[in-house]
């Protein structure tokens, strides 16, 4: 019997509080239905039912609040409020409401009496320095709030609200000031790293300099998290020399699995960059620590991707030549990784090197199917540095059709111009579809002009072969005069040809316009005005142009070859126009 009277009379708190509790959800959802609808004067009832039972209902008194506001009557919420903190005096969140609402109505007397009540209820906590900057920043402005934070920290410890400080600070145009609170902000763990590097990133002017400020003041640090804290904020502001010491200087102080794991994260972010140095760097300690010569080439190819990437053919060059290296002598793989180094090579490695480079493969690997590749490769790099002696002691020997286009060049460049259009026809069948094209228009034209128009495209030939497109164009340009009326169109769209090759649209556009001004009946003018509306559909105001010279291209000569592009082109172009 004792026993049933204990469980009776400890049922019946926990049923009232059930009870409330459903009361409270109940009256809750009926006021968001009426507010939901507009019925703010329904929805303030039942708030106001439910704050008359229950003072402390934070969820009544935030949504009366919303409700009041939308009606206009935001000030009756202060009696509400005061009796709820009657009941609970350390609830930060009505607190700040209050202070809100008064600073709203200018109450700045009441606002400062308020915010000493709650300083002097919580003396040691950041909380109400916290919150009641936040108001008087846009009661008082911001040097009142600055000293609300000071005094704040005077009261919590000296590395209290570093981080409100600091944007204070920033937003005042400190940004030195902003820094060396954000490096108290940062914590001896670092956690706080991620938000200060987004209030770093967030600065108008000076962002690199506030990064590097901060970068330097954790490089400073006895503790490693700060350290690498400050690694990570250097690499995720592109700070790349920053980046590239402080992860160093942090790499050697880690060991085993936590070096590992700090390494790839640093290969990630300075991959995000753009900063091969630093992500070459990473993954080749990472391949150091390989086990064998499979996973380092693993690291390798990655570091050869981040550089391709970044176009920093330097980076790629010193990747694949341990990738080649890391291959079995004679076989496939290390075949095609060393023709690609050559390839890498092509471009920038003095005329010796690169005869050396072509030799040492041909000695190794002297049937390779890359041979033609390669030795093509390497001419195109003498010819551009104007060793055609070189290029044509390197082509001596190997057939294929990448050297024989290599070898008509050079042809051309002797003047034996007949020879060298014949080394093209013979190249012709083994060429890829994109190397075709040019070739054959090459080709083509050649069989249609005089002597002396042939001459004048192989000299324009070999220019353009060389990377001097800008130079091409303009001899074919300007020896077009010399020409008969026949043969200045077609001389004059292979030099626009060129010139779109060469990357310089705008030098294609002025030959096409004179094509069109000059030569309006000839076999060109349809390629030149289908060319010239696509690049002046390509600015901002020459949509309409593009339009007009399209339908008169359409109606001036329906059968002409290039109209059904022409069609599809305009229909792209008119809607992009409606």
């Amino acid at each position: 019997m004792a026993l049933l009277l204990l469980l009776l009379l400890c049922s019946t708190p926990l049923s009232g509080q059930n009870r409330r509790g459903t009361d409270e959800g109940r009256l809750l959802r009926a006021a968001a239905a009426h507010e939901s609808r507009g019925d703010f004067d329904e929805a303030e009832s039942a708030l106001r039912q439910l704050l008359e039972a229950d003072p402390s209902s934070s969820g009544g008194l935030f949504a009366l609040e919303r409700v009041l506001r939308a009606k206009g009557e935001t000030a009756e919420i202060l009696p509400v409020v005061d009796a709820f903190l009657a009941r609970d005096a350390t609830s930060s969140g009505v607190r700040y409401l209050k202070l809100r609402v008064l600073a709203e109505f200018d109450s700045l007397d009441a606002l400062e009496h308020e915010a000493e009540l709650w300083f002097d209820l919580e003396p040691a906590s950041e909380v109400p320095y916290r919150e009641v900057a936040r108001v008087y920043e846009r009661a008082f402005g911001s040097r009142r709030a600055l000293e609300i934070l000071r005094r704040g920290r005077d009261a919590a410890g000296e590395d209290a609200l570093a981080l409100e400080i600091g944007d204070l600070l920033a937003a005042m145009g400190d940004p030195d000031g902003a820094v060396d609170e954000w490096v108290r902000a940062i914590g001896d763990d670092g956690a706080q790293t991620t938000a200060i590097t987004r209030r770093v990133q967030g600065l108008t002017q000076g962002r690199d300099a506030a990064g590097r400020r901060l970068v330097r003041a954790l490089a400073r640090s006895d503790l490693l998290p700060r350290r690498r804290a400050g690694a990570r904020i250097a690499l995720d502001l592109g700070l790349g020399r920053e980046a590239l010491e402080l992860s160093k200087e942090v790499a050697s102080d880690l060991n085993g699995r936590a070096r590992e794991t700090f390494l790839n994260d640093v290969a990630r972010r300075a991959r995000e960059q753009d900063l091969v140095q630093t992500a070459s760097w990473a993954l080749s300690e990472l391949g150091d620590d390989a086990s064998t010569p499979a996973q380092r080439r693993q690291f390798d190819q990655r570091i050869l991707d981040v550089a391709l990437a970044a176009a920093d053919t330097s980076a790629a060059l010193v990747a694949q030549r341990r990738i080649a290296g890391s291959f079995s002598a004679g076989s496939v793989d290390r075949r095609r990784a060393t023709a690609q180094v050559i390839r890498f090579e092509g471009a920038g490695a003095d005329p010796g090197r690169l005869r050396e480079l072509l030799r040492d493969f041909r000695d190794e690997f002297p049937n390779a199917p890359e041979l033609d590749d390669l030795a093509a490769t390497v001419a195109a790099g003498l010819l551009a540095r104007g060793d055609a002696a070189g290029a044509a002691a390197v082509l001596e020997g190997i057939e294929g059709p990448r050297s024989g286009v290599e070898r008509a060049y050079l042809l051309f460049d002797a003047g034996e111009v007949e020879e060298g259009r014949q080394a093209l026809l013979l190249a012709l069948p083994g060429l890829e579809p994109s190397d075709a094209t040019e070739v054959i228009q090459l080709v083509g034209l050649m069989g249609r002009l005089s002597a002396k128009g042939v001459r004048l495209l192989a000299v324009a030939g070999v220019q353009a072969h060389r990377g001097q497109s800008s130079q091409a164009a303009r001899t074919l340009t300007e020896g077009a005069a010399s020409l008969g009326q026949d043969e200045r169109p077609p001389v004059l769209a292979e030099a626009a040809r060129i010139a779109q090759r060469g990357d310089l649209p705008s030098e294609a556009a002025l030959i096409r316009e004179r094509i069109l001004g000059e030569f309006p009946d000839s076999p060109e003018v349809g390629e030149a005005a289908l060319a010239l509306a696509r690049y002046r559909a390509a600015s901002s105001d020459g949509l309409d142009a593009a339009i007009a010279l399209l339908e008169d291209l359409i109606i001036s000569r329906p059968n002409a070859a290039v109209v059904p592009d022409a069609r599809l082109e305009l229909e792209r172009l008119k809607g992009r126009s409606e």
